[in-house]
């Protein structure tokens, strides 16, 4: 591991001296031979330009190594929501070939799976399979400039175990936490973070003069009292055999080896420099090892004194006994000793003394273990326990039978039936009862399945398990299921599918043109240029657009007795009923949620400002008319002002411009919370729900959500708000759809560049448009003509469409008579 350490540092030094010093043609800072793998981040958060950036900060480490199979191994993998092994350790042995092979990558361009990649790195890029070599430092180095998407600690850790030294890189948007749950400790040797791709060569410049500097003992004034001994940038002093250095670093002291006990002597230990001498107290000398010492043996003068053994102590002798026997109260005579007079606690039964010793002896009927000092009463058992189904227990003097758990002893006192549990009684099983050891279950009778309290049964529903082949509704019933039509439909011959009953082929309808069969019924229609009259049944040509001046702007459309105007899709009828406009008679209830998050950037949270006013710029923002709101979000909800502020588009205009920004996180769910609950609100400006104001909510956002959107996303269209989706940036496609309106082509934008937001907003005015209602209508002059018209207008058309209902009615009805008239 040391080593794989300088060797990346040189490897660093080396990078930060070819980015910050002109070329020169010195040799190479080089060290032992070493398995170097490139992991680079290549999702699509990492731009064109950035990437180009990562790809020569590779290329130059490349030109200042030593290249080759028996010096130093490269490989690079990229990675992004999936990994690619760009070229292995194995696969080229010249800079040349990794310069080419590294020119040719083309970023993935997908999500950031850095987990993945170091379990690829550690699995198969640093296996032998792919050239890596045992005995030989294996060094990653991981360039990245996002939060990882996966769980990368784990994984990290595991790599660090197998011997993988890791340097984590972070460009920008990288997360220090990530970085350092990758990197080997210490962190300070081995995380790196700069502001943008182009600072990537500077974290190698602390390692540049300490791993490939110059000799400072032969360059400097060093001050070594004995020796200088360089290293790499710097240099440190020794001292000579028999010394050791000072706390000062540089000055030395003779080791006295006696003081600190640092000697093999016995007795007295003699000092000299990094030595000693050895040596004995009186009454001992000194033996051939010049180390120990051995006292003078007295004995060796005559012991015939002594029945036994003499033992020479300092200045004479004493006697000592054999083994198993004991010294008189002469002092020279011995006498066997009685180990069983000491109690015999240890023996369970009897106590027998002998020379040295005693053993122990158990009573009849017993044997005696292998311990040698308890007793085990003799088990019958072991002599054969045949006649036993299931266990013998051995008693004195003989043996019992017994049962296992959950069976019973028969009458011969020696075999074993299960007990049957269902036997005492079934009751709580509702079908079936099955008694199994130490207990009993239930069972269901066929097509019918065990409930949760393990005792009920409920009959198995078979739509259950995919209806797919009914076309309408499935009808489950024992042992199966068929398939039944809605009211109105008849099933096909299939028995799955079903056909809507074409009553209009009952050949009685009497229309004069057109029958057209509806559910439970049919009605009839006219051709082009005709109207269908009050019988329901015939009709009347009557094109009063072809006959009046109805100056209507784009299309006139007649009705019965009379006409009106339209207009094309995305605009509005104006008050004159003739001429068309863009959006501004339209009235709704329009919030904007704009994400302030840190991310935006000051300068592009202008063009979202601007942004929000051209959408103003499409309203007609009145009392009576559209409202506008305005919330900001990042890691907390602000309003800015509620649609009961302002009344007019130059006030909502001003009041937009002046919004500071928050610059923090994204919590672009707590921003729906916050509209639901409280932005369309009556107490913040809101038109009650009975008026039918339209209320429609805009999300401006540039990234992923810090927290959930799915919840409120869906609570704001249950609430009956009309919800629009605006992404810029890194906005996350899923989250955007996930907020956004039916249909989503309506409802749903993106793009990759703020400053192609305006665009986004004189697309969004038609879909606007098209989902806004009248509202609220100022109240006119009934003696108007204008008033009378339209009064005049809307009572014919209602009373058309009564006649319509009540001809259908009384066609059904007919029909209706027609098949019971049949059926009798």
């Amino acid at each position: 591991m040391i080593r794989a350490l300088v060797y990346v540092g040189v490897l660093i030094a080396i990078m930060a001296a070819t980015e910050g010093r002109p070329k020169s043609a010195e040799p190479k800072c080089k060290s032992g031979p070493v398995d170097l793998v490139f992991i680079i981040d290549g999702s699509r958060s990492v731009r064109p330009h950035e990437f180009e950036t990562m790809r020569k900060f590779m290329i130059d480490i490349i030109h200042e190594l030593d290249i080759g199979l028996e010096a130093t191994r490269v490989g690079v993998v990229q990675y992004s929501s999936q990994v690619q092994n760009v070229f292995s350790l194995k696969a080229f042995s010249k800079p040349e070939q990794m310069v080419k092979a590294i020119n040719e990558i083309i970023p993935l361009a997908q999500g950031t799976m850095t987990g993945l990649a170091i379990r690829y790195a550690m699995n198969v890029a640093f296996s032998a399979e792919e050239g890596a070599r045992p005995n030989v430092p294996h060094v990653a180095v991981i360039v990245t400039d996002g939060r990882p998407q996966d769980r990368v600690a784990e994984v990290a850790a595991a790599a660090r175990e197998s011997g993988i030294e890791i340097y984590a890189v972070g460009v920008a948007r990288a997360d220090m936490t990530s970085l350092r749950a990758m990197a080997s400790p210490p962190f300070e040797d081995h995380v790196f973070l700069v502001e943008r791709f182009d600072l990537i060569h500077q974290f190698g410049l602390q390692f540049q003069d300490k791993l490939c500097g110059m000799d400072l003992c032969l360059e400097s004034d060093h001050g070594c009292q004995h020796i200088c001994e360089s290293s790499p940038g710097s240099y440190h002093c020794l001292c000579l055999p028999g010394y050791t250095l000072n706390e000062d670093g540089k000055t030395c002291t003779p080791i006295d080896l006696c003081a600190e006990g640092k000697h093999d002597c016995d007795q007295i230990c003699i000092a000299s420099p990094g030595s000693f001498t050895c040596d004995c107290n009186t009454r001992y000398t000194l033996n051939d090892d010049k180390r120990t010492c051995t006292m003078i043996d007295y004995c060796s003068f005559g012991n015939d004194s002594c029945e036994h053994q003499c033992v020479s102590v300092l200045s004479g002798f004493k006697c000592h006994c054999n083994e198993g026997y004991s010294l008189n109260d002469d002092l020279k005579t011995c006498t066997m000793i009685d180990y069983c007079s000491f109690g015999n606690d240890s023996c369970e039964h009897e106590c027998v003394s002998v020379l040295q010793s005693f053993y122990c002896r158990c009573h009849e009927g017993y044997t005696l273990n292998e311990d040698e000092t308890t007793c085990t009463m003799i088990d019958y058992c072991s002599f054969g326990n045949d006649s036993c189904e299931h266990e013998c227990v051995s008693v004195l003097n003989g043996f019992n039978c017994r049962c296992k758990d959950g069976y019973s002893l028969n009458a011969d006192m020696k075999t074993c039936t299960m007990i049957d549990y269902c036997a005492f009684g079934n009751d709580s099983c509702e079908h079936q009862c099955v008694s199994v050891l130490k207990g009993f279950h239930c069972f269901c009778n066929d097509g019918y399945s065990l409930n949760d309290d393990k005792k009920t049964c409920t009959m198995i529903d078979y739509c259950s398990f995919g209806n797919d082949s009914c076309e309408h509704e499935c009808v489950s019933v024992l042992k199966g299921f068929h398939c039944r039509c809605k009211d109105g439909y008849t099933i096909n011959d299939d028995k799955k599918t079903c056909t809507m009953i074409d009553y209009c082929s009952f050949g009685n309808h009497s229309c004069d043109h057109h029958c057209v069969s509806v559910l439970n019924g049919f009605y009839c229609r006219c051709n082009e240029g005709y109207t269908l009259q009050e019988n329901g049944k015939t009709c009347q040509s009557d094109n009063l657009c072809n006959t009046v001046e109805h100056g209507c702007e784009y299309q006139c459309v007649s009705t019965p007795g009379s006409y009106h105007c339209i207009c094309p899709e995305g605009h509005v009828l104006q008050d004159d009923g003739k001429s068309c406009g863009t959006c501004r008679s339209s009235n709704i209830d329009l919030v904007l949620l704009i994400d302030g998050s840190k991310s935006v950037r000051p300068q592009n949270f202008e063009l979202v400002k601007q942004f929000v006013n051209q959408v103003v710029d499409q309203l007609d923002v009145s009392p009576k008319g559209t409202r506008v709101g305005l919330v900001q979000y990042s890691s907390r909800v602000r309003t800015e002002f509620p649609l009961s502020m302002y009344q007019t588009k130059e006030e909502i205009k001003k009041a937009v411009m002046n919004v500071e920004y928050m610059e923090k996180g994204t919590m672009t769910g707590l921003a729906l919370k916050h509209m639901v609950e409280n932005s369309f609100s009556e107490a913040d400006g809101a038109r009650p729900a009975e008026k039918n104001i339209p209320r429609v909510g805009l999300v401006f956002t540039d990234g992923r959500s810090q927290d959930d959107i799915q919840e409120w996303a869906k609570k704001a269209k249950e609430a009956g708000i009309t919800m629009y989706a605006v992404g810029v940036g890194k906005a996350v496609e899923d989250e955007l759809r996930e907020i956004a309106s039916e249909p989503m082509e309506k409802h749903f934008f993106y793009t990759a560049d703020f400053t192609a937001i305006s665009q986004i907003a004189e697309n969004l005015k038609l879909n606007v448009c098209a989902a806004e209602s009248q509202g609220e209508i100022e109240v006119k002059d009934p003696c108007a003509c204008e008033s009378l018209v339209e009064f005049q207008q809307v009572t014919m058309s209602t009373l058309d469409q009564l006649n319509q209902k009540l001809s259908a009615m009384t066609k059904r009805l007919e029909v209706l008579e027609s098949q019971l008239l049949t059926r009798k």
